[in-house]
């Protein structure tokens, strides 16, 4: 059983002629602009919306069936209309578009219509050609709304809904002729008489593309708005590519014909960049790579937009004639989204996810004036892909996965992005010691071991370390930022307990929405618990470890008897000048953090080391000299000596 996705990004742009590097802000069309390439008016009730099974080809759409009050632009003695519009659901096959209009049935509206390239007809400009007209308006003009939900920033606009009157609109049919010839149509698509809507009407033997499943009709869902934070695709049914997990590398085809550079080998370059920005997350195991770089898919196959193929395609110009045209340089740039099993694998981060089984980008035509720039053109697909990696849009304002585009950005991805491949695809990790029934003695120093998986990107990045002595109800730092290499020595700190937990964990770079982790969405814990027994008397704050480390030497201290101490400083002299009472310690390091331990490459002759403690602005005292007397403070001293401390490493 198989469902797909589809989502459009929307670039909304300036409507004064091809956009400047810097001047591409939002688009979006006006009434006048709907006015001007519209041939087809009409002011209508929303008789019945449905979707369709085409059994000929499996090809899934909404059909929305309009019964004509008034026709403003078009032939006279209009009485009902039928409209083809991308998304719906058939049982386990879902389709759906967050670009389109949805129309409910019992609505009034005024809707801006054309023919596809079939006759069949569709709402111009997708979701900025319909509008809902008031129904429970007492007085003045009537209202015309139009939602754009989700859509991004409309011109510096952030409504939600649009509203101008009636009036308006009529006046503007009225007055700006349509700039586009009424072609050959149909008040009903071709396919309307071999749709299926019920399982009686389809034999599922005939359907060669799809594989079983039930047939039961279920209108289109509203698609929820962009929210803070990432967001599955679909909250209900989230996907992801589970082969992801054994480190299989899914591949991305490209059919280069029509590209918007003019250059097969630069477009394919650009889609080479958005793959790597999602395989570069070092947090992830995603791991994306292109594929046949020339690809005859429209030679073979049927739209990736309406028909599974279980080919992974970009496909320039849109050669199927799935996106409604752009208007100068406003509309829709691209539609990109995944076809997915009606089954679920194992939870990831506590969220079931279905298998995603195809993803496409499809690119619109006419569009030089925006993705003819290289950059631009890697951008778009980056956010493309996102949708069939199982991602949806973000309200983070420095996402690419946000539902407007930038420009002159490229595929960088954004913190909110990086979190959302580590959450939908992590890179796993599984701590290895301690792993309960250990006892450490605080003070002393323990390792921690974890094993790691490999990493599309190469770059293992740092993970923190945790402790806990209430079960893993509240954590604490034992080491923060470490290498994730597998192994970390750490000093077992003065807080004994029997129920201790300790975790290795992967930070998120944002705060990471429900339903995933609050902390990380790569970590693990010990399995049981283990025990810090407290140290014999005279260890805590007796003195400092010298280690050999490669060419350098790591030095580590106990924890300080100062509950004010936010940083230490490290001093290092020659040996025999603290033997002749001199003192010449100048700073090794001025900030070597909380984590009582630091790695410096030590100088020639016999050398001593001093760990003092800060505090503020203060310093713990350097210790007294053979006759008792403090030793004096450097010229080169780190901060402001604290002359009464007695409370030092």
């Amino acid at each position: 059983m198989r469902r797909r996705k589809l989502i459009g990004w929307v670039w909304l742009a300036a409507l004064f002629g091809p956009p400047m590097a810097d001047a591409a802000v939002s688009v979006y069309l006006s009434p006048e602009d709907l006015s001007a390439r519209t041939p087809l008016i009409v002011e209508a009730r929303v008789l019945d919306s449905r979707s369709g099974l085409d059994p000929t080809d499996g090809a899934l759409n909404t059909y929305v069936t309009l019964t004509v009050d008034h026709t403003l632009r078009g032939p006279e003695g209009l009485t009902e209309l039928v409209l083809r519009e991308p998304g719906g659901s058939w049982g386990e096959l879902i389709h759906q578009v967050d670009a389109v209009p949805v129309y409910r049935p019992g609505e009034r509206v005024l809707a801006y219509l054309e023919p596809a390239a079939d006759g069949s007809l569709r709402t111009v400009g997708m979701f900025f050609g319909k509008f809902r007209l008031a129904d429970d308006q007492a007085s003045g003009p009537l209202r015309a709304t139009r939602d754009l939900e989700g859509q991004g920033t409309i011109l510096g606009r952030s409504d939600r809904e649009e509203t101008v009157t009636r009036n308006d609109l009529v006046s503007l049919a009225a007055t700006i002729p349509s700039r586009s010839r009424l072609r050959a149509w149909s008040s009903r698509p071709p396919e309307w008489d071999r749709l299926a809507w019920s399982p009686e009407e389809l034999s599922l033997s005939s359907v060669q593309v799809l594989s079983p499943f039930t047939a039961i009709d279920v209108a289109v869902k509203r698609i929820e708005p962009s929210q803070p934070g990432f967001a599955p695709l679909s909250a209900a049914n989230p996907t992801r590519w589970a082969q992801t997990d054994s480190g299989t590398t899914v591949t991305m085809n490209v059919q280069p014909a029509g590209n918007p550079l003019g250059d097969d080998a630069a477009s394919i370059f650009e889609i080479g960049r958005a793959l790597a920005a999602w395989t570069d997350v070092s947090a992830s195991r995603l791991a994306l790579a292109l594929g046949d770089t020339n690809h005859p898919y429209t030679s073979s196959y049927a739209s990736p937009a309406s028909n599974y193929s279980g080919i992974n395609i970009v496909l320039f110009d849109d050669p199927y004639d799935d996106i409604s045209d752009p208007t100068g340089c406003g509309g829709v740039l691209a539609i990109g989204g995944y076809w997915r099993s009606g089954s679920t694998g194992a939870p990831v981060n506590g969220v079931a996810f279905h298998p995603a089984l195809q993803m496409y980008v499809i690119f619109n035509n006419n569009f030089e004036c925006y993705l003819a720039n290289p950059d631009n053109l890697a951008e778009v697909a980056a956010h493309e892909l996102g949708h069939g990696l199982g991602f949806g849009h973000s309200g983070t304002s420095d996402a690419i996965m946000r539902s407007s585009a930038y420009g002159n950005r490229g595929p960088r991805l954004g913190d909110d992005d990086i979190d959302a491949a580590h959450c939908h695809y992590p890179h796993t990790l599984n701590l290895s010691s301690p792993n309960g029934g250990e006892q450490w003695t605080a003070g002393s120093v323990a390792n921690v071991t974890w094993t790691v998986t490999t990493e599309a990107g190469g770059d293992h990045g740092s993970v923190n370390l945790e402790y806990s002595t209430d079960g893993g109800s509240t954590w604490m730092p034992l080491a923060n930022g470490v290498s994730n290499d597998g192994s970390q020595a750490v000093t077992v700190p003065d807080d004994p307990g029997t129920d201790v937990r300790v975790r290795v964990l992967r930070p998120s770079r944002t705060a990471v929405p429900p339903p995933y982790p609050v902390d990380a969405c790569s970590s693990d814990m010990s399995d049981s618990a283990l025990t810090i027994a407290a140290a014999p008397a005279g260890t805590i704050g007796d003195g400092l470890r010298i280690e050999k480390n490669g060419s350098m030497i790591r030095l580590r201290w106990p924890v300080s008897c100062s509950a004010t101490a936010d940083d230490y400083a490290i001093y290092g002299g020659t040996l025999a000048g603290l033997r002749s009472g001199a003192w010449d310690a100048v700073p090794a390091s001025c900030s070597a953090g909380t984590d009582l331990i630091e790695d410096i490459v030590p100088g020639n002759g016999s050398l001593y080391y001093l760990v003092a403690v800060r505090a503020g602005s203060a310093e713990g005292s350097l210790g007294s000299d053979t006759t008792g007397q403090p030793r004096p403070e450097s010229a080169l001293a780190c901060a402001p000596r604290e002359a009464d401390s007695t409370c030092a490493p």
